[in-house]
């Protein structure tokens, strides 16, 4: 998480400085070079925190199994053709020649990296819920499965905001207000870099194996319930 928020930052320096380059020269000058090899960078680490937090890598397990493995694996390379996209988009210009063809293999390629990374999670969440039934710690899985379940749920709205809702913004917004669906997409951003770095942090006494008799019963309760209403 340190190294994503530390390639983050790097990255909309070299963006700003190469912006304020450009208005005073007319030339990137090298600028662009590192904001694409940091963006490219925070790409590929956003998207593999995402897939190991997801496969509870460190948390509920100390490997990855091979299904968890060919995810990440497919998601790198996608990563690289999403961020030559890119590239070649922003080079071109508004109105360069293929310039929709790429950008649709952008935002198609991001997409497509957006959904894998929801697999693992899924399959975290039905394990522990399979595991709470079998192996007696109904307290401790209860409280991991509502934490992954909340996960889920703020990485599919982090998802839907960067991609539809802000694209949304750039779309219906006039381009002396355009900075507005930038703001939008940071503050996104820095709200999902905290909730995911303060809800996995390291601790040195975790709450989840500090249970008593009471809350072991009520866990189990809880989990009979919620098997009882899927069904």
């Amino acid at each position: 998480m340190l190294a994503v928020v530390i390639l983050k930052g790097l990255n909309l320096l070299c963006e700003a400085e190469d912006k304020s380059y450009i208005k005073r020269t007319g030339s990137a000058h090298g600028w662009d070079v590192l904001f694409y090899i940091f963006s490219f960078l925070k790409g590929i680490m956003l998207f593999t925190l995402i897939v190991l937090i997801g496969t509870g890598w460190s948390f509920l397990k100390p490997y990855l199994q091979g299904k968890e493995k060919k995810v990440l694996m497919t998601v790198i390379p996608l990563q690289v053709v999403a961020n030559i996209a890119q590239v070649v988009v922003d080079e071109n210009g508004p109105f360069g020649q293929d310039e929709i063809a790429w950008k649709q293999v952008f935002l198609l390629v991001d997409v497509v990296c957006c959904c894998a990374v929801l697999f693992p999670i899924v399959w975290s969440i039905k394990n522990l819920r399979e595991a709470a039934r079998t192996n007696g710690k109904a307290a401790v899985n209860l409280m991991k499965l509502t934490l992954f379940r909340q996960y889920y749920i703020v990485v599919i709205c982090y998802i839907y905001f960067t991609r539809v809702v802000v694209f949304a913004l750039e779309t219906i917004t006039s381009y002396k207000y355009l900075w507005t669906s930038v703001v939008a997409a940071e503050l996104a951003t820095l709200a999902f870099y905290i909730f995911t770095g303060y809800k996995f942090m390291p601790e040195a006494h975790n709450p989840y194996f500090a249970i008593d008799d009471e809350e072991e019963e009520a866990a189990a309760e809880a989990l009979k319930l919620d098997d009882e209403f899927e069904l």
